[in-house]
């Protein structure tokens, strides 16, 4: 066993602690494989934020080993060695090389499991690990610093409680996000990486190392001036790192012009070229449902799209929240074949409230027309739906080209006064 693990225990041992270590990544992004499977860049951040539960647990061990290396007096032999620091380090560092290649393993298995969903993979961004390493490198040295300090082996546990209660204190509380790695909850389409944020987050994290490990040790980290140096360079950038790491929500960036693919005809469907999960079965439904409204002479646009910023499009609208399947549900497609355009007034003060009705009455007839559904006795339009085709379908048609031209002004209800 190489000296780095000498601390760790044997063989088995340093295998129990590693599993340990990838289970507790398995932990922390499993329970939200239904919004990764459909993202690759959600897949990667996620594995990134895996620090949350490895980082604790790494923090912990580190405690228990540097507890037992105070209490057995062998740290200040090393102390007196020619590489002093070096190797009273070498334990914290072999700690964080398990911890680092338990969540390598995880980010690999995610985003492998991802691009086998069939979402498009972005090998580019996979640096964004380095800063997540860093900061667990900073959550291992303070457990080894507790465990120093202490000298008490059952400080281990309380060390991996206290490292994730302070992960929770800077994400919601005054401290800057310096172990927060990876916390996004959207998909990530469309976005690319702010390199800055993540840099910061790198640099705070082992300029934090630095200062933590020195504090622990002081006699052996600032001997000499070259090692003052070093601590005091590092504690100025772990300062300045208050006011430069930012919110996580910082580390993305829309693109202006986001990439889309495309399937279907009469109308096509386009989404976002990163979340093409259920873009088969998005184009397939919307193609059945748009024969609907074809055959009453509905102006279809020519596609529907998935919604991307702000801006007033002929272009149908296709609102696609979840990407984690393959199939989509029935009323996401009624939702879409429902907005032929993207109208300005959805985006600013939002439609009347009879464009609302008309949409809500627009899907009624669809889910009927199609066979999806059978009017009930009770329901308000019941007669409407069940009587007479013609003012069904005048009204079908007048209706949606209305909505295609974002005459919002203009849409009635079957029966309302003009």
């Amino acid at each position: 066993m190489s000296r780095w693990f000498a601390w760790l225990g044997g063989v088995r041992l340093v295998l129990v602690q590693w599993v340990v270590l990838l289970a507790a990544g398995l932990v922390s992004i499993l329970p939200r494989r239904d919004d990764w499977i459909g993202s690759w860049k959600l897949a990667l951040d996620g594995s990134a934020g895996a620090t949350v539960f490895i980082g604790p647990v790494a923090a912990g061990l580190a405690c228990l080993v540097y507890s037992r290396l105070r209490s057995s007096g062998v740290g200040e032999i090393i102390a007196q060695g020619r590489r002093d620091w070096w190797s009273w380090s070498q334990p914290a560092v072999g700690l964080w090389a398990l911890a680092s290649t338990a969540l390598l393993c995880v980010a690999v298995g995610a985003t492998t499991a991802s691009s086998l969903a069939g979402v498009p993979a972005y090998p580019r961004l996979l640096w964004i690990l380095i800063p997540a390493l860093a900061v667990l490198g900073s959550q291992v040295a303070i457990g080894a610093a507790i465990g120093w300090a202490s000298g008490r082996p059952w400080a281990a546990p309380l060390t991996a409680v206290m490292l994730f209660l302070l992960y929770l204190w800077t994400v919601v509380g005054p401290l800057p996000e310096f172990f927060d790695s990876g916390s996004a909850t959207s998909s990530l389409a469309g976005f690319d990486v702010v390199p800055g944020p993540w840099l910061a987050l790198g640099v705070a994290a082992v300029a934090l190392t630095v200062v933590v490990l020195a504090a622990a040790h002081r006699r052996l980290f600032l001997a000499s001036w070259p090692r003052r140096a070093v601590v005091g360079a590092a504690l100025c950038g772990w300062l300045v790192s208050w006011f430069t790491v930012g919110d996580s929500s910082d580390r993305y960036a829309p693109v202006a012009d986001p990439a889309f693919t495309c399937a279907g005809a009469q109308p096509e469907v386009c989404v976002l070229a990163e979340t093409t999960r259920p873009l088969a079965d998005l184009a397939r439904r919307v193609d059945r449902g748009a024969r609907a409204l074809r055959d009453v002479g509905a102006p279809l646009p020519d596609r529907f799209t998935e919604q991307w910023g702000l801006e007033p499009s002929s272009d149908g609208v296709v609102i696609l929240d979840d990407y984690s399947s393959s199939e989509v549900p029935q009323q996401l497609v009624i939702d879409t074949l429902v907005r032929p355009a993207r109208c300005a007034p959805d985006y600013e003060q939002g439609p009347p409230e009879e464009v609302w009705a008309a949409r809500r009455l627009l899907g009624r007839w669809l889910e009927v027309e199609t066979g999806r559904s059978v009017p009930a006795a009770q329901d308000h339009w019941h007669d409407w739906l069940t009587g007479p085709p013609a003012p069904r379908e005048t009204w079908v048609r007048t209706t949606y080209a209305q909505l295609a031209a974002c005459a919002y002004d203009q849409v009635r209800m079957p029966g309302a006064a003009r």
